[in-house]
């Protein structure tokens, strides 16, 4: 893997592996929701949608055509702290499809005619993410959470979205697409010389800039506390969460063995006890969430309304027996095999080692290192797990719920009241 970083701030990953025909390639910018206001919360998903509506020299139309043309997988997404476009392509199409891309990301018009469409379009997208528990449950979770931008919706609200216009968005791209707060990465049959030669040519603006420092995400305040969406779904979706570690925490990997043994998999102690033993649920995992100020470690489940109370005391009595007994030496050499190999088999996914290239860079200023990641692995013990435990559980949770009307609020299951 090389490195290279240019004076204006723009960083370029290059992972060469000449067994494959293929390459993938992103383009990652420091720019979510939680850089936003409530004022113009949505606009860096507004700008994400719109990048791909026609250009200085491309229309909307022959952008599409020509990634399909040449047979590539491309597409977009935003998240709370960044913003990523992507292409997977054949060796041979590498270049007409990274010169899309950059023309996409760099030059992108803004007609009033395309914000007029999209902005329907994402609408629709806000419409038809109600329509969905979990993720209602997820922006209720964060708003619960939070006390400022991660508690902000990605998608925003149809207010914004329907006064957004080229002079928001070159006001928001202005202080937050900066050659300092993005990344390229290329994975794939691929020289470093090939990969630097195609950024200088396509992305020249962004290699010649001068450099000027991203903003600085300050730290949030952490809340906790209930929060609800009642609706008339057909199933209901629970999330319990703790305020955890943040990406840059060198003990992440005790906090994955601590999920993988607690509800990430079907041998986890959540899904065995209640999915297996109880019959209660169809889903239930844990996850963590790491960002750069905040984490939060969440477990969360869907269940059918009349079964919410005896899945979250089943939850409840999950994590107050590995708070009491702790974890065995069996579990945690098993998480950490799970963890040792999906980082392994994460490496010969391009697309997933890409992302993985990209936000360690954007995120964290540092190179993604998987050797480093498994000794990581290695020196996790059940002492350390434990110990995770405590500190995450110990923490203030924050509960979210979507779905019909319960009998009891899930804070009140949970509690004991």
């Amino acid at each position: 893997m090389t490195v290279k970083k240019y004076d204006s701030g723009l960083t370029v990953i290059v992972e060469p592996n000449m067994a494959l025909r293929s390459v993938t390639a992103g383009i990652m910018v420091g720019a979510g929701s939680c850089f936003e206001t409530p004022e113009n919360n949505g606009i860096s998903h507004f700008i994400e949608h719109m990048q791909f509506k026609g250009t200085a020299t491309r229309s909307a139309a022959e952008i599409v055509s020509r990634f399909d043309r040449a047979g590539a997988a491309y597409n977009a997404f935003t998240g709370k702290e960044y913003t990523c476009f992507y292409f997977k392509s054949i060796d041979e199409k590498l270049g007409e499809c990274f010169e899309l891309l950059s023309d996409l990301f760099l030059n992108a018009a803004y007609a009033q005619e395309e914000l007029d469409r999209e902005r329907k379009v994402i609408i629709e997208e806000i419409n038809m993410s109600k329509d969905e528990p979990d993720g209602v449950c997820y922006d209720v979770l964060y708003r619960t959470a939070f006390d400022g931008p991660l508690g902000m919706e990605i998608l925003g609200t149809k207010n914004n979205v329907k006064r957004f216009n080229k002079p928001d968005i070159l006001e928001y791209k202005k202080y937050n697409y900066l050659p300092s707060n993005t990344a390229v990465a290329f994975v794939g049959n691929i020289t470093e010389a090939q990969a630097f030669e195609l950024v200088e040519r396509y992305m020249v603006s962004y290699v010649a800039q001068k450099y000027t420092a991203p903003r600085v995400l300050e730290k949030q305040q952490y809340i906790g506390g209930y929060g609800e969406y009642i609706h008339d779904y057909e199933q209901s979706e629970i999330s319990i969460a703790f305020p955890a570690l943040t990406f840059a925490d060198g003990r992440t990997s005790t906090l994955a063995a601590l999920d993988c043994i607690l509800g990430s998999g079907m041998s986890s102690r959540l899904f065995q006890r209640l999915r297996e033993k109880m019959g209660l649920v169809y889903s239930v995992y844990s996850s963590p969430w790491y960002g750069r100020t905040n984490g939060m470690f969440a477990v969360n489940a869907n269940v059918n309304v009349y079964n919410v109370e005896s899945s979250v005391r089943a939850i409840k009595n999950e994590i107050d027996l590995i708070l009491k007994d702790g974890v065995t030496d069996e579990e945690t050499e098993k998480a950490k095999m799970q963890l040792k190999v999906t980082s392994l088999f994460s490496k010969e996914n391009p697309m997933n080692y890409m992302l993985a290239l990209l936000r360690w860079q954007v995120m964290a200023g540092l190179t993604y290192d998987i050797d480093k990641l498994i000794s990581d692995i290695q020196a996790v013990t059940p002492d350390k797990v434990n110990a995770m435990a405590h500190e995450v559980f110990g923490g203030k949770p924050t509960f979210a719920y979507a779905g019909k009307q319960p009998s009891a609020k899930i804070i009140d299951i949970y509690n004991g009241d």
